[in-house]
């Protein structure tokens, strides 16, 4: 693998690889990173996306540039993100990018001399979420990811991990997506896929979903809804279910569910650690 860039720049054996070696990675620390060193380039905050690249990188023996605030960097300046990658490409081994531009992960990676990793390019993509993403789900249902019926929550529109996980998802056979939005934050339809329902109401879905997947309203991004999800609408979900949020959580999810053994929001950010330590071993060994 030279850059990641995109859910499609990766393929089915490679998922399966990464998610069954991340199984074993729950404290298995190692020095196959040693002497490399990651940039953590970063355009737009991030606490989970920067801090769980850092820690991955550590924990396998390596090192990190931390730019998690351009303001402080040559970019203030007026320094071109191009001139920027090629800066980094030589002090380090790997650059992971966040950026607040469609398309910009992709100029990096005409210019750079190291892989690019996509931590998230404007309203665009997030693969490295999809990846812990699916395998939150992969981990949480005896490694079985067909076949399910998964209900997607929120900001549709502006939100990048879900376009993500809808692409890995559409991958596998029989499962079915429901969307539930605001018509004007409705996923684009040009990424609608075959087996989908979009609806206003989370009740006609709720008690027919494996996997609710909530997320925020980017307010960054031009939105301006506030919704929340209630106790009583969440014990409609099946006990077997699973509830999802990439979060930033901000008042979709009520707190008093959160010791809800379906609630697995906080567990995503321990398989994403599990997931980007595999990964930048994949990348930079």
């Amino acid at each position: 693998m030279q850059h990641l860039l995109s859910v499609d720049d990766i393929n089915e054996k490679f998922i399966l690889d990464l998610w069954e070696r991340a199984s074993d990675q729950k404290d298995n620390f190692s020095s196959s990173l040693k002497n490399k060193i990651l940039t953590n380039l970063f355009y737009e905050p991030s606490t989970r996306t920067s801090s769980s690249f850092y820690s991955a990188m550590v924990r396998q023996g390596g090192s990190v540039i931390p730019i998690n605030n351009v303001k402080f960097s040559s970019a203030i300046k007026g320094e071109s993100l191009e001139d920027t990658i090629i800066t980094m490409g030589t002090m380090s081994d790997c650059i992971v990018l966040r950026h607040p531009e469609i398309g910009s992960v992709s100029r990096a990676a005409k210019v750079s001399s190291v892989p690019v990793i996509n931590a998230g390019d404007g309203k665009g993509e997030h693969p490295t979420q999809t990846l812990l993403d699916g395998f939150t789900i992969f981990y949480n249902n005896k490694e079985k990811i067909d076949n399910l019926r998964i209900t997607m929550v929120g900001d549709l529109k502006n939100g990048r991990t879900v376009k993500s996980l809808v692409k890995l998802l559409s991958r596998y056979s029989g499962n079915h997506f429901n969307f539930v939005s605001p018509p004007d934050l409705r996923l684009p339809k040009d990424l609608l896929p075959k087996n989908s329902f979009q609806t206003e109401k989370i009740e006609e879905v709720i008690s027919d979903t494996d996997v609710l997947y909530v997320t925020r309203v980017q307010s960054e991004r031009g939105s301006n809804h506030q919704y929340s999800l209630s106790l009583d609408q969440l014990n409609l979900l099946p006990r077997k279910s699973i509830v999802m949020h990439p979060l930033p959580r901000v008042n979709e999810i009520p707190r008093a569910f959160d010791n809800d053994p379906r609630a697995k929001y906080f567990d995503q950010m321990l398989y994403g650690l599990w997931c980007r330590m595999v990964l930048l071993e994949n990348v930079m060994s």
